[in-house]
């Protein structure tokens, strides 16, 4: 009964994914075909995969987000389409696609899985080779649930659309990228949904100063930390008011959700999208890579012109490239599905695909990575240079060359993103020992880097090494490393020690007349070497000789336990974390009832396995001192 409920609850969710004449419709991306689900209350990344057939990791990877994150009440992701879930054998559910200019039953069947051609025309009772433009083809048969009905999705909707009769107090503007939203005035509360930059909230209640009760504009009501909010009044004090520009003409959008920036450039944000075959009016013509528009909603922007079709003379908005551009040469495909895309850059839109010694006209070196391409098929676009060689001296490819320096990555699944920062989409991985192109130095923390699939992006220098040197990352690893054997080897010592006093005393205890003598001896040295001069522990003398308390920085930190034998009887107490250097002593403070305790820094937490969620860890013996429970979280003070 309880499977046969969960199924009933993923019928209803797949409606998402239906156009209004109830199709189930496949898209272009930049990462294959994909059907666009908008997420409803209470779904979440692996209900939604079990749905779809697809693995969580493959549906992240679509969208360009993490595996862990939350995902909001209608927002959009993209459902790869894969051998898994969309079948080449034919179904109850057919997936359908809308064919655009140039596109052939060949480029549609790369994109579809190899589907075979025969199928294409059989399943859609084309008889010829062409496929008409705008022309809606089934490409397959989806394997996942049945797509709901017209009248379960409104009621869906409806009833996701449902909010509080709480009394509004106030607006505000959220200040920091996806910000969480939890059911409580807490973080160890369920997130029930996110937040993005400047979005406007519906202000509830202030709870105190570090939270406030807030509704977001899909109804959405949660909890959310006071320090991420700014009233509007306050914002909207210092935004310019926008001028209503003359237009010089119209354009039609060719291509799907294609951006509207805030400037003519790639890292401008995003102030808006545009979707296939939409009008715009045209602002003007800033060069020819770059048009100001303004869209019928009033969003004015810029928007890369190739994505533009002149909608009348005026706008003089040029094409992307002429049908029928002249060939200056020829060269040959050297890998296997090669991505033909849109524009010379890895986050344009893919057109087609080329296979291993395929022949191509080559149109014009854009650059040292980058060459305009045309296939057998008539498809144009954009190929990583390094994937051709020149077929005849006319076409003059130059092959890429290895680059004169190169960095080894250290560590596990080292992120590559998008900008040097720890807040940018990750767009690719680095695996342990991965040799990767270096780019250049941004700052002391990062560098930019390309790796072998030509992904180009930003990695943590630490995690990084040159010329054959160790990374910063190894060093620090190689170091806690060292300080753990080191203190093991100690400890080895000690208990060997003990040993050979148990043996001495036991030799001696053959002399009746020492024997008392002997005992007591054992005891008085036994009784040393395990007293502790204070019950807050062995680094206590030290650290008031060494730490001026004017100048000691104080935190309170979320802290997890690390297990060791020491400090239960000797008061040696240690901590891992990453602001202090290794040897450094501190002072660990509860803050429920104000135990102390001085412990020593053993290492950094920075490249230990379970970090995540923790700022330190401290030693078992330390936590039991400061009476913190037998919680696997909680907080201390950190003095130093």
């Amino acid at each position: 009964m309880k499977k046969y409920f969960l199924l009933a609850g993923f019928v209803i969710t797949s409606g998402w994914v239906m156009a209004q004449s109830g199709k189930l419709v496949a898209e272009k991306s930049g990462k294959g075909a994909v059907l666009v689900h908008q997420v409803q209350a209470k779904e979440g990344l692996y209900s939604i995969s079990r749905v779809y057939g697809v693995k969580v990791a493959d549906i992240a990877a679509a969208n360009g987000f993490d595996k862990d994150k939350g995902l909001s009440i209608g927002q959009k992701i993209k459902i790869p389409l894969t051998a898994e879930n969309l079948s080449q054998k034919k179904g109850k559910t057919p997936v359908y696609y809308e064919v655009s200019a140039k596109e052939t039953l060949t480029s549609i069947s790369s994109r579809f899985n190899k589907v075979s051609v025969k199928d294409l025309k059989s399943w859609n009772k084309i008889d010829g080779d062409a496929v008409g433009k705008e022309k809606s083809i089934i490409v397959g048969y989806f394997d996942g649930a049945a797509p709901a009905t017209a009248s379960e999705k409104e009621t869906d909707q409806k009833s996701t659309a449902a909010k509080s009769n709480t009394k509004i107090i106030g607006q505000a503007l959220v200040k920091g990228t996806n910000i969480n939203i939890r059911k409580g005035p807490a973080t160890d509360q369920a997130v029930v949904g996110t937040a993005s930059q400047d979005d406007v909230l519906d202000v509830l209640k202030k709870v105190d100063n570090e939270w406030a009760w807030v509704r977001t504009k899909d109804g959405v009501e949660g909890f959310v930390a006071s320090q991420f909010l700014e009233t509007v009044e306050k914002k909207a004090e210092s935004k310019p008011t926008r001028t209503a520009a003359k237009a010089i003409g119209t354009a039609t959008v060719s291509g799907t959700n294609i951006n509207i920036r805030k400037g003519p450039a790639t890292d401008q944000e995003v102030v808006g999208v545009v979707q296939q075959d939409e009008t715009v009016d045209v602002i003007k013509k800033v060069n020819n890579e770059w048009t100001s528009i303004r869209t019928k909603d009033g969003i004015e922007g810029f928007v890369a012109s190739q994505f533009l079709a002149a909608g009348d003379k005026k706008a003089e908005v040029k094409p992307e490239r002429p049908s029928a551009a002249k060939s200056i040469g020829s060269a040959i495909v050297s890998g296997t599905n090669i991505n033909i895309r849109k524009g010379p850059a890895t986050d344009q839109e893919v057109v087609g695909v080329a296979q291993q010694d395929e022949a191509v006209e080559v149109l014009k070196n854009v650059n040292s990575e980058w060459t305009s391409i045309r296939t057998k098929d008539g498809v144009e676009g954009f190929v990583a240079t390094r994937f051709l060689q020149a077929a005849g001296k006319k076409a003059e490819l130059k092959k890429v060359t290895e680059a004169t320096r190169t960095a080894t990555a250290f560590g596990t699944r080292i992120n590559i993103r998008k900008g040097p920062s720890t807040e940018q989409e990750v767009v690719g991985m680095a695996q342990p020992e991965e040799v990767l192109t270096y780019l250049r130095k941004v700052d002391n923390d990062w560098s930019e880097v390309r790796n072998a699939e030509g992904t180009t992006g930003f990695v943590a220098t630490r995690f990084l090494s040159f010329d054959g040197k160790p990374s910063v990352a190894s060093i620090e690893a190689e170091a806690l490393a060292k300080t753990q054997a080191e203190e093991a080897s100690k400890a080895a010592a000690e208990a060997a020690a003990a040993e050979r006093a148990l043996a001495d005393t036991k030799k001696k205890e053959e002399d009746q007349k020492a024997e008392s003598l002997v005992s007591e001896k054992i005891t008085a040295r036994n009784d040393a070497e395990t007293t502790v001069p204070d019950e807050t522990g062995y680094f206590k003398a030290d650290y008031l000789k060494l730490v001026n308390p004017n100048l000691a920085y104080e935190k309170t930190l979320a802290s997890g336990i690390f297990k060791t034998d020491r400090g239960w009887n000797d008061g040696k107490y240690y901590l891992l974390m990453d602001n202090a250097a290794p040897g450094s002593l501190v002072k660990l403070t509860n803050p429920a009832n104000n135990k102390v305790v001085y412990a020593k820094v053993l290492g950094k937490m920075k490249g230990i396995q379970y970090s995540e969620g923790f700022d330190i860890r401290i030693s078992e013996a330390a936590a039991q001192k400061l009476q913190l429970g037998s919680s696997d979280k909680f907080n201390v003070t950190v003095t130093y």
